[in-house]
């Protein structure tokens, strides 16, 4: 990474009120590296999958619908070419923010630990091979694809392989990226709420 996109190496927060919002959000980022790294990116791409994409991800079960602490929440894994960034957002009532954010690094702490397990692994390695036939059928999908690759990297081969490049992680992998990447001790941090 250059210069000024280095991980965080400590707690970055801000905090600002919105009068207009309903509910506050948190979010949570690390500054993690881009497509020019991109077995990294992918392997952060499925981390954010287990974490927060769809009802069977760890956050959504356990933070709304056990829990019931937030209204939403969601994790991705936004990459550029020299830089990426990892994030997790959340939309939440007020006085649930600091157990939220607690959680949140309860589950990244245990995948550092612990890994994934298989079934979570194959899973995602199975909505991605779905989605990706899915989502390329139309000639104008796969011409948004190749142009995203090609734009970015030169080259469509990374486009091609996505499915078995995804097959071919393992728990180790993710476990650890987790631990590479996803410093529960440094990372940004923004809360927004409606307080004056």
């Amino acid at each position: 990474m250059i210069q000024g996109d280095r991980p965080f190496t400590t707690i970055l927060s801000q905090e600002m009120s919105d009068p207009s919002l309903q509910q506050a959000r948190l979010l949570l980022i690390w500054r993690v590296p881009g497509l020019e790294s991109l077995a990294t990116t992918q392997v952060l791409d499925v981390l954010a999958a287990i974490l927060g994409k769809g009802k069977m991800s760890r956050l959504f079960r356990e933070l709304r619908e056990e829990k019931c602490w937030v209204n939403s929440i969601g994790v991705s894994n936004m990459t550029q070419y020299h830089q990426g960034l990892f994030y997790i957002f959340a939309q939440l009532p007020q006085e649930n923010i600091a157990k939220v954010e607690a959680a949140i690094l309860a589950q990244i702490q245990q995948i550092q630990q612990d890994a994934v397990t298989e079934a979570e692994l194959n899973r995602i390695r199975r909505q991605v091979t779905n989605h990706f036939i899915m989502g390329n059928e139309r000639p104008s999908d796969r011409a948004n694809l190749y142009g995203y690759y090609y734009s970015q990297l030169r080259s469509l081969e990374p486009a091609l392989l996505y499915p078995q490049q995804i097959q071919a992680l393992t728990v180790q992998d993710l476990q650890k990226a987790a631990q590479t990447y996803l410093s529960t001790t440094a990372y940004g941090r923004l809360v927004a709420t409606a307080d004056v």
